[in-house]
């Protein structure tokens, strides 16, 4: 009896360690899971659409402009003016030393034929090299991206230093090269044909105010690729709403 009574003891201390660890394991896995959304917090909560809905992605809160054309002086960086599948360009002006300084992401979308991500990569290496500070420079692959089969792999061009940045005092816009860091970063999705560039653009004055190591791979991993959607047969009955 006494030997039973010890053995359900050892029992019982066992199960308390498995339902101990497995508690630990589910309060680390809300944790990250409250982590993961108080970053995304920083985002709008509408993904942004483009390209006929063959990529989306989630912007930045602090973006309060949007250019959709690509006529503005700031929506392509002076050193990327053809810049591969312009869509749109969000800025913030931030006020700094007495002015205001943009931040600037511009996102291009490609699809198709175009969507190669080694002539892509190509494409806009040519244009930076061209400048003797970035003559260079290489692309990288992205830092502790997950290894996902079925996910887009990022590499990205970090291009810091001085370079031009605007200014803006009382109205009036000054371009001058200053401190800063551009990072462009490209992802391919083979099975939906869509390529997507992210040009982040951040004067070294607004590096504490937009921490773009936290910021651009956290809107990176809301990209979202989709296929062109099929058309619908011909005489086909509308969809009920």
């Amino acid at each position: 009896m006494h030997r039973s009574f010890h053995l359900a003891a050892i029992g019982l201390l066992a199960a308390s360690g498995c339902l101990s660890g497995g508690y630990d394991a589910d309060f680390r896995d809300s944790l990250e899971r409250y982590r993961q959304d108080g970053e995304l917090h920083q985002l709008r909560p509408t993904p942004h659409v483009l390209a006929d809905r063959r990529l989306s992605l989630r912007v930045p809160k602090l973006f309060d402009k949007e250019d959709a054309v690509g006529d503005k002086e700031r929506s392509k960086p002076p050193f990327l003016k053809d810049f591969p599948g312009f869509r749109v360009a969000f800025e913030k002006l931030e006020n700094a030393d007495g002015g205001q300084l943009p931040v600037v992401l511009s996102v291009g979308v490609l699809t198709d034929k175009e969507s190669g991500l080694d002539d892509l990569k190509k494409k806009i290496l040519n244009q930076v090299q061209k400048e003797a500070s970035f003559a260079k420079k290489t692309w990288a692959p992205v830092e502790g991206q997950p290894d996902v089969d079925g996910m887009a792999a990022w590499s990205v061009l970090t291009l810091d230093g001085p370079q031009p940045f605007d200014r803006v005092n009382n109205g009036v816009n000054e371009t001058k090269n200053t401190a800063g860091e551009t990072q462009i970063w490209v992802a391919s999705d083979p099975e939906t044909k869509v390529a997507v560039v992210l040009v982040w653009r951040v004067p070294q004055e607004l590096a504490a105010t937009v921490p773009l190591a936290n910021l651009a791979g956290l809107v990176a991993s809301t990209v979202e690729f989709a296929a062109l959607a099929e058309p619908a047969p011909a005489g086909a009955a509308p969809a009920a709403k």
